[in-house]
This record gives C-alpha cells, structure tokens and sequence, in this order.
C-alpha cells in the first residue's frame, strides 16, 4: 500500500548535466514513478518548489548561478522546522568536508558519483517512506490538535456554563439562607407572644372551655416551634455549618433537668416519665446543646407515640461507651419499618392516612446528631408492645467532673432575690411589645423589668441607671440594632461585664457567635420559655459566686 502511494509522490530533479537528469528520469521510469520534474537552473528551484510541492529534492552541488549549498540554504527559509522534506544530494564531489556540509546544510542522504542506479533507487524509496510516514505522523498531530482545540471550546463552554451554573447555585443559596433567617426571625417573633400568653391564660383561666382553648393555643404554639427547630437544624446539618464545642458535662444533671420540662406533657396524657442511671454522675466530653436536643428529640417522639403507660430514659456506663436507652409503652413498629423512620421526612404512616402529627425531621436529626458525635443509635421496637432506641457514645474522658445544674421548677422560691436584699432591674430592649409583657410575668416577684424599644434610648437610660440584667434584640427597626447597641453600652462605666444576653429570633449557623463577639456574654433564641429564662439566669449566677 505504501510502495504504490509512493509511485505518486513527487519529485524535484535539479542538475546542470543534462546526461545526468536522462539517467536519473530513466530509472523513475522503470521504477514507476510517474510525477516528477526536472530543471538545469538552480535559479527555478524555489519558484518550482512552490508549484509543485515536490515530495523529494534529487540535487546537485556544483552548478552554476546557485550551488546546491545555497539552494538548501534557500529551502530553509520557506520550508517549516516541523516539516520533514528528503534532499538526496548527487555530486562528483568526494571530499568528506563537502559531504559534512551538504549533510549539517539540510541534505538528508549523499550519494557521490557515478552512482549506482540500484543505490539511488533504494535511497530514493527510503526517503519516500520516512516523508510519507511523517505526513501520515503530522496528519495525526493535525487531527489531534483539531480534536484537542474542538474539546477544549467544549470544555471551555462547559466550563462557562458549570460557573453560571455554580454562580446561580450560589445564588439560589444565599436566597435559600437568608429566606429561612427571614422565616426563623419572623416566625419565632410572634411565638414568643403565643406561648407565652397561652401559657399565662391555661394557668390562671378557671372556665373549663377557656382553659382547654388556652391549652390548645399553647400545645400547638409548641408544636410549631419544635418544628421550626427541627427545620433550621437539618438546614444547619445540611450546610455543615453546625458548630460543636466538647465539653465535660455530667449527663445525670442533664437528663434530670430534660425530663422535667417533658413532665407537664407526659401528665396532659395521663403517662409516667422516669429515669434510672448506673452511677450518680456520667461525665462525657460532648457538646451540650447537641446532646440536650438528641435526648429531647428521643423523649419528646416517646411520648408523642404513647397513649398509655410512660415513658423511660436509662444511662448507664458501659465500657468505654455511654448508653443511652429511652423506652417507651406506645404503638411500636415493625422491623421492615427500622429504616424508613430515620429517613428524612418520613413516618411509618404517610400521606391522608397519617396517624400521628409531626414533620418526620426529628429521629432523622437525631441519627446525624448520634454520628456526628461519632455514636450510632438503633431501635428495639415490637407493634403493640412500645420502643427503646439505644443511643451509644463514645467516652473520651474519665475522672473528670463537671458542674452540675440546678434544676429550677416553676414554683420554686425566689432563688434570684435571695443573692441580694434588693431585686435585681433588668433592662429589655426590644420593639416587639408582647416580648416584655411575656418576660416580665416570666421574671414576676424575682427581677424588676424595664423596657424601651430603641437601642439610642438603651444607651441613655443605662447612662443614667444601672442595670443587673439587659435582655438585648437584635432586630431593632429604629436607629442602631442590637449589636451596635451592645457595643455603646459595653463603653459605658461599670457595665463592662454586666450580663447582656441576645434575646434574639435569628438563629442560622453564625448567628450566636456573631452576636457574642458583639459584645453579648449570652444567647437566648426565640421562642424561650421561662424555664429558660430561670435556667440561664441561674446559670448566670452560679457563675458569679464561682468567681467571688
């Protein structure tokens, strides 16, 4: 296939003897080349190298007008480095020095003469192939580069559209962000006011239709606050921007202080809530808040699917885990169902024949929440016959203690005015005007409460008063907002370390610490409870007395 594409290749013949161009197309002939051309003025060759487009250069040296040292010369100009063209150099010129310089000037092969025609034709033949050969390479390289160039216009608009695409992504996300800040900030708000008075009302309301209404109010005040919890966590979880910080905390005071706020609920329902531990105190180096929401999650989907008998939540130390097992007397499960309830928003019952309320988030959260501490969690469970999920942790610590909290019921005494002989004044800064009708009943015959809706207003009135407490928001719509205002007040004389806690609706991933660094010593996300509200001010306290 080569040898008949060769017959066809063209070749430049330049001699000054015409004796010599008749051998030398004479032996093309019997060969069977068929195009070629000759000259005996080397002054033609270029003119005729750029007509022809010769394949091979059969060359002489001595000639007049031009050498054949000088039309090689000539050649190198017009002929690209990257290209292979054969010159067979023909000459009566013996001497090596000629042959080095025909050779080092571009000449391919010599040949001196007389020549042997059998030689030439081999040579001639050889040449032929490497040229042909190194076509077929630069064909392939010219493919290549066009098939690289065509990929790379793909790659690059693939590439335009990918950052178009990640831009609008970005985009979206932001939107998808600050939509949720908005919808947490603007829901959590008017909770505060719902739960509250809800609370206030099913407590003092005598009339037993208008208790069970005030009753209702709060349930599903709660209720929809629990869901928006589990809705900003999985936001948190999702966007891995929830932070952790390990701690020793005694899981003992812990669980005692949950199951009492679940107490109220277990009685609604007429359940019992217990709890048992393998030892008084089980130190584990984790993060609180987490663990508070992993047992909260747990007690609170317990008493949800009971009806009757109760609820139990065990610890106990095992090894070199911590065991954590909440059982239940509710409605169970089947085995084929294990997996489905710690899917994202599913329930064993689904769609219009849902048995049971709930936004199916809350043992999806707690499994991320378990594997995040680096625990796994698994349920027992039997149709009829209850539940008991098992929580297991890891322990990293030993020997250590951890303060432990108190416990402050609802109906406790005074335990805030017996630290001082006067009552504490506390100061709200907030433009929502049910948050300090909510709060103060909250702090009622324990902490005096002020109020003012402008953070400017703040700064005067601590100016000119001091305060023991200021409950800062965030979100102020008129003059500076809460962080500004905390940063002024914090300038004021003697209110450098006074308590200043963010009362606040915004509580995306960032939030707390933006508002700590802000000049805020603590966070109280919206909704709050009183039990909260106690919680943190005692906790405020026992601080105080630990540095006295």
């Amino acid at each position: 296939m080569i040898d008949s594409t060769l017959k066809t290749a063209n070749i430049l013949i330049v001699d000054d003897q015409q004796a010599n161009i008749d051998v030398l197309t004479g032996l093309l002939d019997v060969k069977g080349f068929t195009n070629y051309t000759t000259t005996k003025d080397s002054r033609q060759v270029i003119s005729l190298f750029e007509k022809f487009k010769p394949d091979l250069l059969l060359l002489d040296l001595s000639m007049p007008y031009f050498t054949g040292f000088q039309v090689m010369t000539q050649l190198k100009d017009i002929i690209p480095a990257s290209t292979y063209f054969p010159i067979l150099v023909l000459t009566a010129d013996i001497t090596p020095e000629s042959k080095q310089k025909a050779l080092t000037g571009g000449a391919s092969d010599f040949l001196t003469k007389p020549f042997d025609l059998i030689e030439v034709d081999t040579r001639i033949k050889n040449l032929l192939k490497t040229r042909y050969l190194h076509q077929q390479l630069e064909n392939q390289n010219q493919i290549l580069e066009e098939k690289v160039m065509e990929r790379t216009k793909e790659l690059v608009k693939t590439n335009i559209e990918l950052i178009a695409a990640k831009e609008q992504a970005e985009k979206m996300n932001r939107l998808k962000s600050n939509f949720l800040a908005n919808m947490s900030h603007e829901l959590r708000t008017p909770l505060n006011g719902i739960n509250g008075f809800a609370d206030f009302l099913r407590q003092d309301l005598k009339d037993p239709e208008l208790k069970f209404m005030a009753e209702s109010i709060f349930v599903n005040g709660n209720r929809l606050s629990e869901t928006l919890n589990l809705i900003m966590d999985l936001s948190k979880l999702e966007s891995d921007k929830m932070a952790f910080t390990h701690k020793p905390i005694d899981l003992v005071n812990q669980t005692v202080e949950f199951i009492s706020l679940f107490k109220e609920a277990a009685k609604r329902k007429g359940l019992y809530l217990k709890s048992s531990f393998s030892q008084p105190s089980i130190v584990l180096n984790t993060d609180e808040q987490v663990f508070r929401s992993i047992i909260n999650n747990l007690i609170n989907n317990a008493i949800k699917f009971t009806n009757k008998g109760g609820v139990t939540a065990d610890i106990s130390l095992k090894d070199n885990f911590v065991e954590i097992k909440v059982a239940d007397s509710g409605i169970g499960i089947s085995k084929e169902y294990y997996g489905t309830i710690f899917e994202e928003l599913r329930q064993v019952s689904e769609g219009y024949n849902r048995n049971f309320e709930g936004s199916g988030l809350g043992l999806n959260i707690t499994k991320k929440l378990v594997e995040k501490l680096g625990g796994e969690i698994a349920i027992d469970s039997e149709p009829g016959k209850g539940s008991t999920f098992t929580v297991r942790l890891p322990v990293t610590i030993t020997g250590e203690k951890a303060e432990g909290k108190k416990v402050i019921d609802r109906a406790a005494p005074n335990v805030l005015t017996e630290q001082k002989p006067v009552r504490p004044v506390a100061l709200l800064v907030d433009d929502d005007p049910f948050i300090y009708q909510v709060l103060r009943r909250y702090l009622a015959g324990q902490i005096d409460l002020e109020s003012t809706a402008e953070g400017d207003l703040a700064v005067i009135l601590c100016a000119k008063k001091h305060y023991d407490y200021i409950f800062m928001d965030i979100n102020l719509n008129k003059g500076m907002d809460g962080k500004q205002t905390t940063e002024v007040i914090r300038k004021i004389k003697g209110y450098e370390g006074i308590p200043i806690i963010a009362t606040t609706a915004y509580t995306m991933a960032g939030d707390k610490e933006e508002f700590l660094s802000a000049g805020c010593s603590h966070y109280l996300s919206k909704p709050f409870k009183q039990q909260d509200v106690l919680n943190l001010l005692e906790n405020i306290l026992s601080v105080k007395e630990t540095a006295y």
